[in-house]
């Protein structure tokens, strides 16, 4: 289901345009892609992908737009807001079309979850359609060497519920799992109009659960098993673009090579090579991308990614 190698029109004379949009790694709000130095852990931004589609929607050569996706998820309001996007294209008369990658879970599936038509591989995983959410409390690690981290309370009860000087107190572990039960309510709600699911079937289906594409397909959470070429296809039959027809591709945003991502984490322009080829021994070493990954996942979360299922290991 790669876009890789796929020509920027097809046939002569063409009049129409799809629009091809997504990114891949972890949603997060704010703009900008950082690149994870470690791993494949790249991060979809939304204000870059909400632009991205709204930029789709704005162009009037634009018929339909295929949505890439390929997340294991992140932050709820980030997802939110690309959802948004996407409500906002087909409000405009531009027909979405997701095209799911190897992954497409948790804050992935949200953001996929009122297209007109899901399209995934037969081991797309996805689905998680589920909130995690918590912190971590040093305190007591810290203490041991000395270091006291305690905290000067300024504001409510709750103000500090995010310190990590200590645990959720009674009163806070209330709130933030009142918190988190709202999210989860509103994943729910999404799919259920999505999917045109009751929420009674579609919290059935939910409960963090993973699916296989096959599975999903089965359960009604994607409509047809395939590739980008499939979505395409799609596409152009919901754009009512005529077969006969030449189509134009516009990719939005542009992505970045992971030695791109690396050169903006760095400012790499005059790095010495040496030192890009050691950064390379180890993105290629499988124990440290496992080890970065996992810290990555923990840091994201800590920045808000409630809706993160864990990436699977190949």
């Amino acid at each position: 289901g790669s876009t890789k190698g796929m020509r920027s029109s097809m046939g002569t004379g063409a009049k129409s345009s799809i629009a091809v949009v997504g990114g891949e790694g972890a949603i997060m709000t704010g703009r900008g892609n950082s690149g994870s130095l470690f791993g494949s852990g790249s991060e979809i931004r939304s204000d870059d992908l909400a632009r991205a589609l709204y930029q789709a929607i704005e162009d009037k050569d634009v018929k339909a737009i295929v949505f890439r996706v390929s997340s294991p998820g992140g932050s709820p309001d980030a997802s939110e807001q690309i959802l948004a996007a996407l409500r906002a294209a087909k409000a405009a008369g531009k027909p979405v079309v997701v095209s799911m990658g190897s992954y497409a879970a948790s804050g992935g599936y949200w953001i996929s979850s009122e297209a007109d038509w899901i399209v995934a591989q037969p081991s797309t995983l996805t689905g998680s359609i589920g909130v995690y959410g918590g912190k971590f409390a040093f305190a007591e690690a810290l203490g041991r060497f000395g270091i006291d981290t305690r905290n000067l309370t300024v504001g409510g009860d709750y103000a500090d519920a995010f310190s990590s000087a200590s645990g959720f107190d009674q009163g806070q572990r209330a709130a933030f799992s009142a918190s988190m039960d709202r999210i989860y309510a509103q994943f729910i709600e999404r799919v259920a109009r999505g999917r045109k699911l009751t929420p009674e079937r579609a919290h059935e289906i939910a409960k963090g659960r993973v699916w296989t594409g096959i599975q999903a397909k089965e359960l009604g959470l994607v409509d047809q098993l395939g590739g980008m070429h499939e979505a395409i296809n799609k596409a152009r039959q919901l754009a009512k673009i005529p077969s006969a027809e030449g189509v134009r591709f516009k990719y939005y945003p542009t992505p970045q090579t992971p030695w791109e991502a690396l050169a903006t984490a760095f400012g790499a322009s005059g790095q010495a090579a040496s030192t890009l080829v050691r950064v390379g021994q180890v993105l290629g070493d499988p124990a440290a991308v496992a080890v970065m990954d996992r810290v990555r996942t923990e840091q994201m979360r800590a920045q808000g990614a409630a809706v993160l299922s864990e990436q699977p290991a190949f």
